[in-house]
């Protein structure tokens, strides 16, 4: 892979945004007062992450979150790098990506009372001067009202993994932001800030 060094030899100021986008949030925001029947994924694997995608059954719809892997501007070099996104789905379509794995349905059976949407704000320096602005959507939690959360967090840039959590106070189990600041910590001239913006919906 090309070092760090080389992606800036000649860099310029970019914008990227990869959020959830305002329809994605219309779409969020009328899954409130819905019964959140059930998810189904592939099983568990010694942690509670899942490959690709994760089927969400919600009323009388079906939802497909995933995380695959397109091509991006990745601080100066085009990279695979996973973007998480959710789609109203078909029941065929949730399938394993794995061959002969059959996906697991997990109940939930409450309604949705709230939704927060797990935005970061990745930004870069280099020599002082900023480099990069990057908006993307972690993950998204939804509240229960019976007081349950469940969340679905996407990995770090290249994984096409999901994490999965069922439980309370489920934004402490995402990854710290200081994972973004690591990556760039070995030579001075670079600097990361990260920033975490929560959109709340009820």
């Amino acid at each position: 892979m090309e070092s760090v060094q080389g992606r800036f030899a000649q860099y310029v100021k970019k914008q990227i945004d990869v959020r959830f986008d305002e329809s994605v949030m219309s779409m969020l925001k009328s899954m409130i007062g819905k019964m959140f029947n059930q998810f189904k994924c592939d099983p568990f694997d010694y942690s509670p992450m899942v490959y690709g995608l994760v089927g969400l059954y919600i009323d009388n719809k079906i939802y497909k979150l995933d995380n695959f892997i397109e091509v991006q501007d990745f601080y100066g070099a085009l990279e695979d790098v996973a973007i998480l996104k959710i789609h109203t789905a078909e029941d065929g379509e949730i399938q394993s990506c794995g061959e002969g794995i059959q996906m697991v349905e997990t109940p939930i059976m409450a309604k949705i009372t709230g939704i927060r949407v797990v935005d970061e704000n990745q930004r870069l320096y280099v020599n002082g001067e900023q480099s990069y602005n990057v908006w993307l959507t972690r993950g998204v939690i939804f509240d229960l009202k019976d007081g349950r959360e469940v969340s679905f967090e996407k990995s770090i840039w290249f994984s096409e993994f999901i994490h999965v959590h069922r439980g309370y106070d489920l934004l402490n189990t995402y990854q710290s932001t200081d994972v973004f600041l690591e990556e760039w910590e070995e030579n001075e001239d670079y600097r990361g800030e990260c920033d975490r913006v929560i959109r709340t919906l009820s």
